[in-house]
């Protein structure tokens, strides 16, 4: 079960997969993913804008957990790998929420994916805190 909750994995998971599908799609091409999400035909110029800012902060997330899974150890990391996660998971239902309340399309069930990996950062963390002292 150790190596299933290693910190320094799901962090490493977290940057790859946010970094390549998180942010790698709107940095790429933001007009299509705000067509993705508003509706082709129901966006405006400024929404392409907003996708590639929100990819550049996604991105931005990536090096910030890869710099916490190269530069911190013991408790320090399991403390900041579970405040990533939480972090994540409270973004999520924030956005979920104002995003179904606007209409925004989050692709179904494809949401399941960021929210599995929130809560294996957290777990990871939370498990860690203990031995890591």
């Amino acid at each position: 079960m150790a190596k299933v909750l290693n910190p320094v994995i799901w962090l490493w998971i977290f940057a790859i997969l946010n970094l390549v599908m998180g942010s790698g799609p709107a940095l790429l091409d933001g007009q299509s993913v705000a067509e993705m999400g508003w509706g082709e035909g129901n966006t405006g110029e400024h929404d392409a804008m907003y996708e590639t800012l929100l990819g550049i902060s996604l991105a931005l997330f990536s090096i910030l957990t890869a710099g916490i899974a190269l530069f911190t150890s013991g408790a320090a990391r399991a403390k900041m790998t579970a405040l990533v996660g939480v972090s994540m998971l409270g973004l999520m239902v924030v956005w979920l929420t104002y995003a179904n309340a606007e209409d925004y399309d989050f692709g179904g069930p494809m949401i399941i994916i960021p929210i599995a990996m929130f809560s294996m950062l957290t777990l990871s963390g939370l498990a860690n805190l203990k031995s890591a002292e």
